[in-house]
Protein backbone atom coordinates (compact mmCIF):
# COMPACT_ATOMS: atom_id res chain seq x y z
CA UNK A 1 0.00 0.00 0.00
CA UNK A 2 2.82 2.40 0.94
CA UNK A 3 4.69 1.51 -2.25
CA UNK A 4 1.61 2.15 -4.41
CA UNK A 5 1.06 5.53 -2.73
CA UNK A 6 4.71 6.54 -3.27
CA UNK A 7 4.51 5.54 -6.90
CA UNK A 8 1.33 7.60 -7.25
CA UNK A 9 3.00 10.70 -5.82
CA UNK A 10 5.99 10.20 -8.12
CA UNK A 11 3.72 9.88 -11.14
CA UNK A 12 1.83 13.04 -10.14
CA UNK A 13 5.13 14.94 -9.83
CA UNK A 14 6.28 13.78 -13.27
CA UNK A 15 2.96 14.75 -14.86
CA UNK A 16 3.04 18.17 -13.15
CA UNK A 17 6.59 18.77 -14.40
CA UNK A 18 5.60 17.85 -17.96
CA UNK A 19 2.62 20.20 -17.80
CA UNK A 20 4.82 23.03 -16.51
CA UNK A 21 7.37 22.51 -19.30
CA UNK A 22 4.59 22.42 -21.89
CA UNK A 23 3.15 25.69 -20.56
CA UNK A 24 6.56 27.40 -20.70
CA UNK A 25 7.13 26.16 -24.26
CA UNK A 26 3.70 27.41 -25.34
CA UNK A 27 4.32 30.82 -23.77
CA UNK A 28 7.68 31.15 -25.55
CA UNK A 29 6.09 30.31 -28.89
CA UNK A 30 3.39 32.94 -28.38
CA UNK A 31 5.98 35.68 -27.62
CA UNK A 32 7.77 36.88 -30.73
CA UNK A 33 11.31 38.00 -29.98
CA UNK A 34 12.63 40.51 -32.51
CA UNK A 35 15.73 42.74 -32.63
CA UNK A 36 13.50 45.67 -31.64
CA UNK A 37 11.86 43.92 -28.67
CA UNK A 38 12.35 45.66 -25.34
CA UNK A 39 15.21 43.81 -23.66
CA UNK A 40 18.50 44.33 -21.96
CA UNK A 41 20.19 43.81 -25.31
CA UNK A 42 18.11 46.45 -27.16
CA UNK A 43 18.59 48.89 -24.29
CA UNK A 44 22.32 48.37 -24.58
CA UNK A 45 22.15 49.13 -28.31
CA UNK A 46 20.17 52.30 -27.67
CA UNK A 47 22.67 53.45 -25.05
CA UNK A 48 25.49 52.69 -27.48
CA UNK A 49 23.84 54.71 -30.27
CA UNK A 50 23.23 57.65 -27.93
CA UNK A 51 26.84 57.55 -26.77
CA UNK A 52 28.05 57.41 -30.37
CA UNK A 53 25.90 60.38 -31.39
CA UNK A 54 27.11 62.38 -28.38
CA UNK A 55 30.70 61.54 -29.25
CA UNK A 56 30.31 62.71 -32.86
CA UNK A 57 28.72 65.97 -31.73
CA UNK A 58 31.42 66.62 -29.14
CA UNK A 59 34.20 65.92 -31.62
CA UNK A 60 32.54 68.09 -34.28
CA UNK A 61 32.09 70.95 -31.82
CA UNK A 62 35.76 70.75 -30.80
CA UNK A 63 36.85 70.96 -34.46
CA UNK A 64 34.47 73.82 -35.26
CA UNK A 65 32.58 71.51 -37.62
CA UNK A 66 29.18 72.18 -36.04
CA UNK A 67 29.55 75.93 -36.54
CA UNK A 68 30.70 75.34 -40.13
CA UNK A 69 27.60 73.23 -40.88
CA UNK A 70 25.14 75.63 -39.25
CA UNK A 71 26.66 78.49 -41.29
CA UNK A 72 26.74 76.43 -44.52
CA UNK A 73 23.98 78.68 -45.79
CA UNK A 74 23.31 79.97 -49.30
CA UNK A 75 22.28 83.56 -48.84
CA UNK A 76 21.02 83.80 -52.45
CA UNK A 77 18.55 80.89 -52.21
CA UNK A 78 17.86 81.18 -48.46
CA UNK A 79 18.59 77.51 -47.82
CA UNK A 80 21.55 75.23 -47.20
CA UNK A 81 24.01 74.70 -50.06
CA UNK A 82 23.18 71.78 -52.34
CA UNK A 83 19.70 71.01 -51.07
CA UNK A 84 18.42 71.11 -54.67
CA UNK A 85 15.13 72.91 -54.15
CA UNK A 86 14.34 71.36 -50.77
CA UNK A 87 14.90 73.13 -47.50
CA UNK A 88 16.95 70.21 -46.14
CA UNK A 89 19.15 67.31 -47.27
CA UNK A 90 17.54 63.93 -47.95
CA UNK A 91 19.99 61.64 -49.77
CA UNK A 92 23.21 62.58 -48.01
CA UNK A 93 24.16 64.91 -45.17
CA UNK A 94 25.81 68.23 -46.09
CA UNK A 95 29.21 68.28 -47.76
CA UNK A 96 30.88 69.59 -44.64
CA UNK A 97 33.27 68.15 -42.07
CA UNK A 98 30.36 67.30 -39.78
CA UNK A 99 28.47 65.65 -42.65
CA UNK A 100 31.48 63.46 -43.38
CA UNK A 101 31.73 62.49 -39.72
CA UNK A 102 28.09 61.42 -39.72
CA UNK A 103 28.56 59.28 -42.82
CA UNK A 104 31.65 57.55 -41.51
CA UNK A 105 30.12 56.93 -38.08
CA UNK A 106 26.58 55.80 -38.85
CA UNK A 107 26.29 54.61 -42.46
CA UNK A 108 28.67 51.66 -42.07
CA UNK A 109 26.76 50.54 -38.95
CA UNK A 110 23.33 50.52 -40.63
CA UNK A 111 22.10 53.33 -38.40
CA UNK A 112 19.70 55.89 -39.86
CA UNK A 113 19.71 59.44 -38.54
CA UNK A 114 18.09 62.85 -38.84
CA UNK A 115 19.75 66.14 -37.96
CA UNK A 116 17.86 69.20 -36.73
CA UNK A 117 18.94 72.68 -35.72
CA UNK A 118 16.93 74.31 -32.94
CA UNK A 119 17.08 78.07 -32.46
CA UNK A 120 15.22 80.86 -30.70
CA UNK A 121 13.01 83.37 -32.43
CA UNK A 122 12.70 86.98 -31.31
CA UNK A 123 9.28 86.09 -29.88
CA UNK A 124 11.22 83.76 -27.51
CA UNK A 125 9.69 80.65 -29.10
CA UNK A 126 12.00 77.77 -29.97
CA UNK A 127 11.89 76.85 -33.66
CA UNK A 128 13.41 74.01 -35.66
CA UNK A 129 15.26 73.94 -38.97
CA UNK A 130 15.61 70.46 -40.44
CA UNK A 131 19.11 69.88 -41.79
CA UNK A 132 19.12 66.23 -42.87
CA UNK A 133 16.14 63.86 -42.99
CA UNK A 134 16.68 60.14 -43.65
CA UNK A 135 13.17 59.04 -42.66
CA UNK A 136 10.74 58.59 -39.81
CA UNK A 137 12.50 57.58 -36.57
CA UNK A 138 11.47 54.26 -35.03
CA UNK A 139 10.03 53.89 -31.53
CA UNK A 140 13.52 52.99 -30.34
CA UNK A 141 15.26 56.08 -31.72
CA UNK A 142 17.67 57.97 -29.48
CA UNK A 143 18.87 61.55 -29.62
CA UNK A 144 21.82 63.66 -28.57
CA UNK A 145 22.42 67.38 -28.96
CA UNK A 146 25.10 70.04 -28.66
CA UNK A 147 24.78 73.83 -28.47
CA UNK A 148 26.71 76.25 -30.65
CA UNK A 149 26.96 79.99 -30.04
CA UNK A 150 26.65 81.99 -33.26
CA UNK A 151 28.17 85.45 -33.01
CA UNK A 152 27.32 88.62 -34.94
CA UNK A 153 30.64 88.61 -36.76
CA UNK A 154 30.55 84.96 -37.89
CA UNK A 155 30.83 84.54 -41.66
CA UNK A 156 28.75 82.21 -43.81
CA UNK A 157 30.41 79.36 -45.70
CA UNK A 158 30.38 78.86 -49.46
CA UNK A 159 29.44 75.61 -51.21
CA UNK A 160 33.09 74.49 -51.23
CA UNK A 161 33.17 75.02 -47.41
CA UNK A 162 35.46 78.03 -47.72
CA UNK A 163 34.62 81.04 -45.54
CA UNK A 164 32.71 83.78 -47.35
CA UNK A 165 34.66 86.82 -46.21
CA UNK A 166 32.20 89.24 -47.79
CA UNK A 167 29.13 88.50 -45.67
CA UNK A 168 28.53 87.92 -41.97
CA UNK A 169 25.58 86.16 -40.46
CA UNK A 170 23.94 89.36 -39.21
CA UNK A 171 24.02 90.75 -42.76
CA UNK A 172 22.51 87.63 -44.36
CA UNK A 173 19.01 86.29 -44.77
CA UNK A 174 19.83 83.59 -42.25
CA UNK A 175 17.22 81.13 -40.95
CA UNK A 176 17.87 82.13 -37.32
CA UNK A 177 17.34 85.75 -36.26
CA UNK A 178 19.49 87.93 -34.02
CA UNK A 179 17.80 87.39 -30.66
CA UNK A 180 20.17 89.75 -28.86
CA UNK A 181 19.11 92.85 -30.71
CA UNK A 182 18.13 95.68 -28.36
CA UNK A 183 14.45 95.43 -29.25
CA UNK A 184 14.18 91.71 -28.48
CA UNK A 185 11.77 90.87 -25.67
CA UNK A 186 13.33 87.53 -24.83
CA UNK A 187 14.48 87.08 -21.26
CA UNK A 188 18.16 87.86 -20.86
CA UNK A 189 18.51 89.35 -24.34
CA UNK A 190 20.73 92.38 -24.75
CA UNK A 191 22.53 94.30 -27.44
CA UNK A 192 25.69 92.17 -27.41
CA UNK A 193 27.87 90.09 -29.77
CA UNK A 194 25.81 86.89 -29.42
CA UNK A 195 23.61 86.38 -32.49
CA UNK A 196 21.79 83.17 -31.52
CA UNK A 197 22.44 80.07 -29.46
CA UNK A 198 21.52 77.10 -31.66
CA UNK A 199 21.29 73.46 -30.67
CA UNK A 200 22.26 70.74 -33.15
CA UNK A 201 20.36 67.50 -32.50
CA UNK A 202 21.05 64.05 -33.97
CA UNK A 203 18.22 61.50 -33.88
CA UNK A 204 19.46 57.97 -34.60
CA UNK A 205 17.81 54.57 -34.96
CA UNK A 206 18.82 51.13 -36.19
CA UNK A 207 17.56 49.91 -39.59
Amino acid sequence: MVTDRAQGHTLEAVVASLLLLAAIGFALQMTAVTPLSASTSSQHLENQMRSTASGVLASAAEKGALRETVLYWNNSTARFHGTNGSSYYTDDPPNTTFGGMLRRTFDRRNIAYNVEVHYQQQDCVQRREQLFVAGEPSDHAVSASRSVAIMDGDHLYDADTSVNESITVDEAGFFAPDVNEAHSDCAGASDGPLYNLVRVEVIAWRI
